[in-house]
């Protein structure tokens, strides 16, 4: 299943500008996929109001019905899907339990008054939209950003097809909550997380897994010293050097080229020997930059076109059990030191 994450709240509070710093964050080429019609010019002038606040970085893509026929397009991909209520209006629109906004200006009723219809209607929208939603999100490589309004919490609805859509809406809600990592509700601009992601380490322990004490934790800090003291032969391609940058509060990591001279010391590419006890070093060839581990070797090692030929499998496993260390140090405000 895809990652789902639900950005809810009441109009003006700020769920979309949320939703789109969240996918930038996230990553720098997401997608918009926009549900809604332009109903008039207000809307329309509200659409172009969005569309400026995205960057050039963005792709948008306009589907009011089936997103999913776009999956192709989705695949590791951040997807901001705005909004779920105005999704659910063109099912609404499309089972014809009530009718669009001009055709409801030039008419006193709407074009279903029975009742037995727009229960029955309004059903089979919410059921279409609820296995449209289902297929959309078992894609497993994509991540759905969801906004979606609390439209329940305001003044109860006048017409009987204005409250089966609030229901529906409702209900729709609930079953995007709960297949969601996270739900932020949105009050006045301030995000409140109503359902915390699960991070790693909050997982339950698992009692069939012997997890060591505090003693045997000692033993193992030990052992890792020993191994942080055995003599390396450093990887003739180059080096990398690792380090906290606590202005940015990333992970930074800056690649070096070197060579081994006659002598068996290791030199920049000019032949200067290169200190080990501090002293200004040869600039980068590439820096890399990330806010986790797993951010940071992804930039490295699938997203670094020379990482191949340049890194070894020993080098690139220490890399990777340093940054691991570099980011406990960021996230409990420690200092790091390259071992």
């Amino acid at each position: 299943m895809a990652t789902v994450y639900l950005v809810t709240g009441g109009a003006r509070s700020g769920k979309s500008s949320y939703a789109q710093s969240l996918a930038e964050k996230l990553s720098n080429n997401p997608i918009y996929l926009a549900t809604s019609k332009a109903w008039d010019d207000d809307f329309q002038r509200r659409i172009e109001r969005h569309q400026q606040d995205r960057g050039d970085n963005w792709t948008t893509i306009e589907e009011v019905l089936y997103p999913s026929k776009h999956a192709d397009m989705f695949s590791g991909r951040v997807v901001l899907v705005d909004c779920l209520t105005l999704w659910l209006t063109n099912y609404f629109l499309e089972e014809n339990v009530f009718t669009e906004p001009e055709e409801a200006n030039n008419n006193s009723a709407t074009s279903s008054t029975d009742r037995g219809h727009i229960t029955t209607s309004s059903e089979k929208a919410f059921l279409s939209i609820k296995a449209e939603f289902d297929k959309l999100i078992s894609q497993w490589d994509a991540t759905f950003i969801f906004v979606t309004n609390e439209i329940g919490s305001g003044l109860h609805s006048e017409s009987l097809a204005s409250r089966a859509f609030v229901d529906a809406q409702g209900w729709f809600n609930q079953d995007v909550a709960a297949s969601a990592s996270m739900v932020v509700h949105m009050v006045s601009g301030v995000p409140n997380i109503i359902k915390q992601l699960l991070l790693e380490d909050g997982v339950a322990r698992d009692p069939a897994i012997k997890a060591p004490i505090s003693t045997e934790r000692m033993e193992y800090a030990i052992l890792d010293r020993f191994l942080s003291a055995r003599a390396l032969t450093i990887d003739e391609k180059g080096y990398f050097l690792v380090k906290l940058d606590s202005m940015k509060g990333v992970i930074c990591a800056t690649y070096h080229s070197c060579i081994v001279n006659d002598k068996g010391e290791v030199c920049d590419v000019h032949g200067n020997k290169i200190s080990c006890s501090g002293g200004k070093g040869p600039d980068p060839m590439m820096t890399f930059e990330g806010r986790t581990a797993k951010e940071l070797t992804v930039q490295i090692f699938e997203r670094w076109g020379h990482a191949k030929e340049l890194v070894s499998v020993g080098h690139a496993a220490y890399i990777g059990r340093e940054a691991q260390k570099a980011e406990q140090c960021l996230f409990e405000g420690r200092s790091y030191q390259q071992d």
